[in-house]
């Protein structure tokens, strides 16, 4: 390979001081090319892709994604491998705008391990600065039109780059709480976020009041599972729906 890049006349380096951290470096290894002005950087694998060497090479993505000094004005990234390379790295490695929400959300939401419910609030915060700096929508928490807003941003971004690489789960989780705080604050009752079986592994909004005219007290709601089959069918208005229809049921 090496000698492909060089017969062309584009170079191929190995990146020092990204190897050099890299614990499965006899597996894999990252190379910077110049094409066009551009930089290439190309991943080079001869691993099976087990989860330390995918784990080890995600950490180098996610560094490499938010890096405020880029290795050039436009990077791009390769993967060269012997076998199939997993989806979230394709995810997080592209130049996509969801891949660029998917590696900054992964900091926050760490794909869902240990997710926790007294969290929640605090990954509903950062979703909405990620939809602000990445997907360039301003979303309130109390606006009426705010699940429209955040819904349109979500299909917008969809529609133009197509059917995204991997499931982005950390982009679904942080989407899902702030679609969880906006339904907080525009219902009125009581609420909490809360752990229960039916909704596993994420936790659901809880709406609480005295008296109800068929006996129960509670209702429960999961905004991550609304988001989620957003993404999957990006089906416009399905958020504000939810939202008035939980608001009729809370009545």
């Amino acid at each position: 390979m090496c000698a492909v890049f060089e017969d062309a006349d584009l170079g191929f380096v190995s990146i020092r001081d990204i190897n050099s951290r890299l614990p499965c470096v006899d597996l894999c290894r990252f190379y910077e090319s110049r094409v066009d002005g551009e930089v290439l950087i190309s991943v080079v694998s001869i691993g099976s892709w087990d989860e330390n060497e995918t784990l080890n090479v995600l950490n180098i993505l996610v560094g490499l994604r938010l890096n405020p000094y880029p290795r050039g004005r436009n990077v791009r990234l390769r993967f060269f491998s012997a076998e199939e390379v997993p989806s979230v790295l394709l995810l997080i490695g592209g130049d996509t705008v969801l891949g660029e929400f998917e590696a900054r959300a992964c900091l926050v939401a760490r794909f869902g391990e240990d997710i926790r419910s007294e969290n929640c609030q605090q990954m509903g915060a950062a979703g909405m600065h990620l939809v602000h700096s990445v997907l360039g929508t301003k979303v309130s928490l109390l606006a009426p039109d705010s699940p429209d807003a955040l819904e349109r941003a979500v299909c917008d971004t969809l529609e133009r780059e197509g059917e995204p690489a991997a499931e982005p789960l950390n982009s679904m989780i942080l989407l899902g709480c702030l679609f969880g705080e906006i339904v907080r604050g525009q219902v009125e009752l009581a609420s909490s976020w809360l752990p229960l079986p039916q909704f596993q592994p994420w936790p659901a909004v809880v709406f609480t009041r005295s008296e109800k005219s068929d006996g129960t007290d509670s209702v429960a709601f999961s905004p991550i599972a609304h988001i989620g089959s957003l993404l999957k069918s990006r089906e416009r208005g399905s958020l504000g729906r939810s939202l008035e229809e939980l608001k009729s049921t809370c009545r």
